[in-house]
């Protein structure tokens, strides 16, 4: 279903849509990203708001509207996809920084108040990765950069994010809350 997140209503909506549908959602994996490069110094206050509200206040919402079917069934995953920027950086992107960051701060807080319910929240970070919208968005010398500046020489995959996230949602991971990974290829290594 299509929803702006940007909107906390239709945040709201869809959610309720999804429970009447498939009944309580146990995982929530939040993906989406308002993104572009733009210098700080250029930023209007639309361009913050509209990535901030995508990006951070759009899991507020979610996790808001979810979380109380996860409390119930005593069980849930909750995976934020966050961004290796917020460690290596990106000119002209303080705004989407900003925005992952906070998600990863999010995460901290979210854990401690959740874990004694049976409900995980973590993040994943992704390097650049090779999907079908950034081969198109962004030249390929970048992604030739980007690589060479990782450990492991060749450009990640929509896949090596997917095992990843698959991991963080099941049982596998029961122990593990609160936790931010990074998946670049070894880029940042903290």
């Amino acid at each position: 279903m299509k929803c702006d997140l940007a909107e906390p209503a239709a945040v709201r909506a869809a959610a309720e849509r999804v429970r009447g549908a498939a009944g309580a959602p146990a995982i929530l994996v939040h993906a989406a990203a308002v993104q572009f490069v733009k210098p700080f110094a250029e930023l209007s206050p639309a361009d913050w708001r509209r990535v901030q509200s995508v990006n951070q206040e759009s899991v507020f919402h979610l996790v808001q509207a979810l979380l109380p079917g996860m409390q119930a069934g005593a069980w849930g995953r909750i995976v934020l996809i966050v961004s290796s920027t917020f460690w290596v950086g990106g000119v002209g992107m303080t705004h989407y920084v900003t925005s992952k960051g906070a998600l990863i701060g999010f995460a901290h807080g979210l854990a401690g108040e959740v874990g004694g319910d049976g409900i995980t929240v973590n993040c994943v970070a992704p390097g650049l990765t090779k999907t079908a919208k950034a081969a198109t968005d962004l030249p390929a010398e970048f992604f030739r950069h980007i690589a060479a500046a990782q450990s492991i020489k060749r450009n990640g995959t929509p896949e090596d994010q997917a095992g990843v996230v698959s991991f963080l949602a099941s049982d596998d991971a029961a122990f593990m809350t609160g936790q931010t990974l990074l998946v670049d290829g070894g880029q940042a290594r903290t």
